[in-house]
């Protein structure tokens, strides 16, 4: 039987590591390369896959979380084109609105951004914004309305939805479970489990803040004096090293941010639990 498994993401919710230490060991599956993803569904060049289980890897899948897939339409030409694949199954990892959004801020300086969360999250608000290409959207992380289109459109049986609570809590365990699950052949015991994506610690996100405002990389929205090539590039990674006090644990999404994010997909969020019987008490979801 022909099936096509899409792993969509969502971003900062361990698809890296997938792509990376599990899936290309998958015996009974054929990994499609990153590039080839990426020129059949954001580049429109036509790509046959032509394997009986072909496994689709990538979280832009579920849109750029800088910029909500280009304010949704993105991610609906996606969807369309693996509603056109045989049999497409859609797996998709879900995270805490609270800890992934402050996970994707920090990526966003990471990559050398250095406006402020709030500035990052309401964008809109700020007179002195100049671009005008789509930004960071809360609506991305409305999990209920891209898990509802999957469904209705290739069938509530062929989409899968997990918690990155769930996985990072006892990876082995849940990976097990999930190899089970779906029908894959692999030796477990040649899985390396280690994170493959680490944050940076709080003293990388400040230096990098400062950094970031001599180099015009690596994201469009963000303020910098002058460019000196190279300094990003080298400046990454020496930042990646410190692993002292991770960012995480400094409350970078503060008391009145976390009130808004709660509003904001609490009712979502309760429609995940009634309708596809998702379990989200206990994870740290706004519910």
């Amino acid at each position: 039987m022909i099936k096509n498994f899409f792993h969509i993401g969502y971003h900062k919710t361990g698809t890296t590591w997938f792509q990376k230490s599990f899936y290309p060991l998958v015996e009974n599956i054929k990994f499609i390369e990153r590039q080839n993803i990426r020129d059949h569904f954001y580049e429109n060049k036509e790509k046959v896959f032509t394997n009986n289980f072909n496994v689709f890897c990538d979280e832009e899948l579920s849109g750029n979380l800088h910029n909500d897939g280009l304010s949704g339409f993105l991610t609906a030409s996606v969807r369309y084109k693996i509603s056109k694949f045989q049999n497409p199954v859609v797996i998709i990892f879900i995270r805490n609105q609270f800890d992934i959004i402050e996970s994707s801020y920090l990526q966003y300086v990471k990559e050398g951004g250095n406006f402020s969360i709030k500035k990052y999250l309401f964008h809109e608000k700020y007179p002195d914004r100049k671009n005008r290409f789509p930004l960071f959207s809360f609506n991305h992380f409305n999990y209920y309305n891209l898990i509802k289109s999957y469904c209705d459109l290739i069938g509530k049986e062929n989409v899968f939805i997990y918690t990155y609570e769930d996985f990072s809590s006892n990876t082995k365990a849940f990976v097990q479970k999930f190899i089970k699950e779906h029908g894959l052949k692999i030796d477990i015991k040649n899985i390396d489990f280690s994170k493959k994506n680490k944050s940076y610690s709080i003293i990388s996100y400040y230096l990098a803040k400062l950094i970031s405002r001599f180099t015009f990389k690596n994201v469009l929205f963000k303020h910098y004096f002058f460019h000196i090539p190279w300094l990003y590039e080298k400046s990454t990674k020496l930042l990646s090293k410190i692993e002292i006090l991770p960012a995480k644990n400094y409350n970078i999404v503060n008391k009145d941010l976390k009130k808004y994010i709660h509003k904001t997909y609490k009712e979502s969020n309760q429609k995940l639990h009634k309708n596809f019987g998702i379990d989200l008490s206990n994870k740290g979801y706004p519910i």
